[in-house]
């Protein structure tokens, strides 16, 4: 049982922690990114629920100071119909670091998003180890 329990904390925990690092790298490209004009290549809906929503995944190209042109999509999906097309300017935010990932800047994305990931990532750390405490006491 106590086997059973630790499994299912840790899938709970995995899954906020997944949530959790995409949101928070959302966050830390949109605070510390470099701020580039780029232009749309390419737009992605996608129907989301039964409320007939959809969601905008972006794909932009544009040109850093010190290396050849990027292409990369937007680190999460847009909320709502952008009426973006193929190249139509936007400001992106970009870090180096994710360098397959940018945020249109603009347009909704998530509001709140940082905290979403940090609270999501403290809720897997203390789901394993709650989960942890229970199998060792029972």
């Amino acid at each position: 049982m106590n086997l059973l329990a630790l499994l299912i904390g840790s899938v709970f925990a995995g899954s906020a922690y997944w949530a959790g690092s995409r949101a928070s790298r959302t966050f830390r490209i949109n605070r510390y990114g470099t701020r580039y004009r780029a232009r749309v290549v390419s737009v992605t809906s996608r129907p989301v629920g039964d409320e007939n929503r959809v969601e905008d995944t972006v794909r932009v190209r544009f040109e850093v100071a010190d290396g050849p042109a990027v292409e990369a999509d937007t680190s999460i999906a847009l909320r709502g119909a952008t009426g973006l097309g193929p190249g139509d300017p936007v400001e992106v935010a970009h870090l180096p670091r994710f360098p397959d990932k940018v945020v249109v800047l603009g347009f909704p994305h998530a509001t709140g998003v940082g905290l979403l990931g940090y609270s999501c990532v403290l809720f897997a750390v203390m789901t394993v180890f709650f989960f942890w405490m229970a199998a060792r006491i029972g």
